[in-house]
């Protein structure tokens, strides 16, 4: 999601459900990217939590031939590399002593991507995204959404959800951890083979942070979360 749509991706991308991800499949959002972060990676979360939204599926969503705004009402779900600089400035510039290979930012309004979190009350979330590939199949996507009363369970129960849909995923466990002294939201799995992690915690007031990790192990997870500081 963020950059190429034609780059190889490494772990499950962030986004939400489905549109805002390049049209590869059902599982390319940039929530999973590093399960759609990484393109059509081996996420299975749900993906990209929004560009997540990995169970959702990109196929069929451009309903309406709107055409992505960052500005005004939103009336089309989209991302792009600047469409939200104030958020993507708040993704970490470095990660493993280099920029993202992917930054990019969006909103998410329609049903389709909203998945569970319109039963909440989320009409709109905005979300930005790092991808950082560390080997051809592997990488970590560190990734911020917003949204009015966002809550960080009911965007681990949106990967969660999309986890337990997946078909080729095993091994699902949640645990919570605790990040920086807020309960967080930890999900590891395998998809297709490829162990996967997924960790969601609050980091303020409407605001979410998640690490999207495939291929990686416990060591990098946790400077992905320390990285946000």
């Amino acid at each position: 999601m963020v950059g190429r749509a034609d780059a190889p991706q490494a772990g499950p991308p962030y986004q939400v459900q489905g549109c805002t991800a390049t049209r590869r499949g059902r599982h390319t959002t940039y929530a999973l990217a590093v399960a759609s972060l990484v393109g059509r990676s081996r996420a299975v979360v749900l993906g990209a939590a929004f560009a997540v939204a990995l169970t959702a599926g990109v196929l069929g969503c451009a309903s309406s031939g709107a055409t992505f705004s960052a500005s005004g009402p939103c009336v089309a779900d989209g991302r792009q590399p600047g469409a939200y600089p104030d958020l993507e400035r708040q993704i970490p510039q470095t990660f493993e002593g280099h920029p993202p290979d992917r930054l990019d930012s969006g909103r998410n309004c329609s049903d389709a991507n909203l998945g569970l979190l319109k039963d909440h009350g989320i009409r709109e979330v905005r979300f930005a995204g790092g991808l950082w590939q560390l080997a051809p199949a592997t990488g970590v996507t560190l990734a911020i959404f917003t949204g009015n009363g966002l809550q960080a369970d009911w965007l681990a129960a949106f990967y969660e959800a999309g986890a337990r849909a997946a078909p080729k995923v095993s091994g699902l466990s949640v645990s919570h951890p605790s990040v920086v002294g807020r309960p967080a939201f930890r999900l590891d799995y395998a998809d297709a083979g490829t162990p996967q992690t997924i960790v969601v915690w609050p980091a303020g007031e409407g605001t979410v942070h998640v690490v999207l990790a495939a291929g990686v192990p416990d060591r990098i997870v946790q400077e992905a979360i320390a990285a946000f500081g």
